[in-house]
């Protein structure tokens, strides 16, 4: 697996958040690194539709609707659609492995920026109801939960262990 930074345990809040968040970006790319397009999109977990490559689509979502919005609150989503509502599993193909890869560190950058731009205090949404504090963790509790499927599909593809 790629080498990768754990967060220091004596950050203050605010590096632990972007610590852990940029942590589990870079797990989740480490488990597709060194993978074909047809591996990507492997379903080896049948009869999940979910596949590596899935899963990056799907934290792109998160990432957009989750980071995105802070700074445009009408965004909406990327791959899932009203006549397909789960795009980011079932439309991943092995051609277009690369682009949702470059897409997905792309929708990552513009969510550091936005959140760097805002206070772990500021409110959003139409009542002002969540914090940018409840933004970071409700995409790192995202993350964590997807990186345990992301260990399971790469395991069933190559035999690749690893935190």
């Amino acid at each position: 697996m790629t080498e990768r930074t754990m967060p220091a345990g004596l950050s203050d809040e605010r590096g632990l958040l972007d610590g852990w968040l940029e942590y589990y970006r870079e797990t989740l790319l480490a488990k597709c690194k060194g993978l074909s397009g047809e591996q990507l999109v492997t379903r080896s977990c049948e009869p999940s539709p979910m596949s590596l490559l899935g899963l990056v689509r799907h934290m792109t979502e998160m990432e957009r609707v989750y980071g995105h919005r802070l700074a445009d609150w009408g965004i909406g989503w990327l791959y899932c659609t009203d006549e397909n509502e789960e795009g980011d599993f079932k439309a991943a193909t092995a051609a277009g492995a690369s682009a949702d890869l470059e897409t997905f560190r792309e929708h990552c950058a513009r969510t550091r920026e936005v959140m760097t731009a805002h206070e772990l205090g500021d409110t959003f949404g139409k009542t002002n109801s969540y914090t940018l504090r409840w933004f970071y963790l409700y995409l790192i509790k995202e993350y964590a939960r997807h990186l345990g499927h992301a260990d399971l599909l790469r395991e069933r593809i190559d035999g690749t262990t690893g935190e």
